[in-house]
């Protein structure tokens, strides 16, 4: 008699099956991990752009340019990277940059822009009123979740 090892259609299938079955669980927790992972990426880039630009008040005297210049393209990269007195005050990784014609912009894990309200005026500005430093620095996730410098 003639006998072949192998495995039959019904026993391959039955595998296949069980490994669709254990995918389908798991990824729904990759991605809760993952977008945990890029909350603490946003919140760590938060914290380094907040003493960035206290190094660059204490240089300058101020916090930079009015808040519409802050969040113009660029104009908050090219102050915290190319500034001529003792900066650079900020190293970016290039993933952290995306190109906006000739500008350079610091963007979040979402690939949004950062935003920056300055107190220039004593807090009557934008500034929230529970906010203890003297600028806020904020993203939105696209699930709506704001992630800023002051909670």
């Amino acid at each position: 008699m003639n006998k072949k090892n192998g495995f039959t259609l019904i026993e391959l299938l039955t595998v296949i099956g069980i490994i669709a079955m254990l995918a389908g669980l798991l990824f729904p927790t990759i991605n809760k991990v993952k977008e945990r992972a890029r909350i603490a990426r946003t919140k760590a880039m938060i914290e380094t752009l907040s003493m960035a630009l206290h190094a660059y008040r204490a240089d300058w005297g101020i916090f930079g340019p009015s808040e519409s210049e802050l969040n113009n393209d660029g104009t908050l990269y090219d102050m915290l990277t190319t500034s001529k007195k003792n900066g650079p005050y900020i190293e970016v990784r290039s993933s952290d940059i995306s190109a906006s014609g000739s500008n350079n912009r610091i963007i979040d894990p979402w690939e949004g822009l950062y935003t920056v309200y300055v107190d220039t005026d004593g807090g009557n500005n934008s500034v929230p009123a529970n906010n203890t430093h003297s600028f806020d620095i904020s993203c939105t996730t696209p699930g709506g979740t704001s992630i800023n410098n002051w909670e």
